[in-house]
């Protein structure tokens, strides 16, 4: 005979919670971390990444401009393969960052982020990608820096977070009386072990829906195939029925790319200018505004071939379809990015230390309820 429901979802509940707690303590500090990405660059960087204060009505500097300032301010030889305009990606870096592949003494780091101040056009330094903090953090958060393997066991910890919360809303759902007069009294009332036991339900029961948001989110971003077809990851590359596979006898330079750009979206902001990243492949361009859905690279896309003069492929978020739209803004998404400022980024700090409780108080729960029953 099966047991009752409710002892197979305690069994689940305590020791999936039990095992994975370390690990999701990892996961959840990490990503509260990242709430504050752009204060750990400045932090590491400091005046590198601030730029000085614009002129009235002054235009940042074109992106030909700042390529040339980081080739005259960098003297090793490198391969450019984009720039990251000011508060793009990372809202409190100032600088526009050059981004590039060294080919010199360098070589061996990886991307190199050379930064120029957008206004004045001054060479301001450069890091190599792989020794920011901020950018391990992220690496960590995302795969344990153990590459795709990584990347698989932190989807599973995603799926076992949901199936977790799913198991502890069923456990703490009163029996009788109001849901809410249960969710709204904190029993901090009789031993320790009482105390944590009341912190688990009562942080559990808040957080569940947060808990399954980011989890299903970060999910979409790291698997977005596993989603198929509600998801459409995107190619970052202009369709074939759009003919950038011919090639011309012109010569597209980076100047002549951004002022398609600009043409095609006169009221939003370069926000990342990437270079053609294989023989006679185009140039990709985003561009963002304030009211965009994508709050990091912008509801607008732009590519330009660099051989035919007048190819253009602009994408625009309002007349693409939805499955698309969602996939290019999860990581705006799962950031809480989308939210906005302050909302988003106190959303994931309460997430994150609300998962760092549960797991702690859970721990303790599993320990001396569940074990030293066995």
């Amino acid at each position: 005979m099966f047991a009752p429901t409710r002892s197979v979802f305690s069994f689940l509940h305590g020791w999936l919670g039990g095992i994975s707690a370390v690990f999701i303590i990892l996961l959840a500090g990490s990503g509260a971390m990242l709430a504050f990405v752009g204060e750990l660059f400045l932090v590491q960087y400091g005046d590198m990444l601030k730029a000085t204060s614009p002129i009235a009505h002054t235009s940042a500097a074109n992106v030909t401009t700042l390529i040339a300032s980081a080739s005259t301010g960098y003297t090793d030889n490198f391969q450019t393969v984009g720039v990251l305009m000011p508060h793009s990606r990372i809202e409190k870096i100032e600088t526009a960052m050059v981004f590039v592949m060294p080919s010199g003494l360098h070589a061996s780091e990886g991307l190199r982020m050379l930064s120029v101040d957008p206004w004045s056009a001054q060479y301001k330094g450069d890091f190599p990608l792989s020794g920011a903090f901020a950018h391990e953090l992220i690496d960590f958060h995302h795969s344990l820096l153990l590459g795709e393997p990584g990347i698989i066991f932190i989807c599973i910890l995603s799926i076992l977070l949901m199936l977790l919360a799913f198991t502890g809303l069923y456990l703490w759902w009163p029996k009788r009386g109001s849901v809410w007069g249960k969710a709204s009294r904190l029993n901090l009332r009789g031993g320790i072990k009482q105390i944590l036991f009341s912190l688990h339900g009562w942080f559990g029961v808040w957080s569940a829906l947060f808990v399954i948001y980011f989890c299903l989110t970060g999910l979409a971003l790291a698997k977005p195939n596993w989603f198929s077809p509600l998801l459409s990851p995107p190619t970052y590359a202009p369709p074939i029925s759009a003919g950038f596979e011919k090639i011309c006898e012109d010569n597209i330079s980076p100047d002549d790319a951004e002022v398609a750009g600009n043409q095609a979206f006169p009221n939003k902001r370069l926000a990342t200018f990437f270079m053609p990243n294989r023989e006679n492949g185009p140039y990709m361009l985003t561009y963002k505004s304030d009211g965009d859905s994508n709050k990091l690279e912008g509801d607008g896309r732009i590519y330009v071939h660099a051989s035919c003069k007048n190819l253009v492929h602009v994408e625009r978020a309002e007349l693409s379809k939805p499955s698309v739209n969602v996939s290019s803004m999860l990581l705006s998404l799962h950031g809480g990015y989308t939210f906005g400022k302050p909302l988003g980024g106190i959303l994931v700090i309460l997430t994150g230390l609300s998962l760092i409780i549960l797991a702690g108080t859970g721990l303790v729960t599993f320990f001396t309820r569940t074990l030293r029953r066995r």
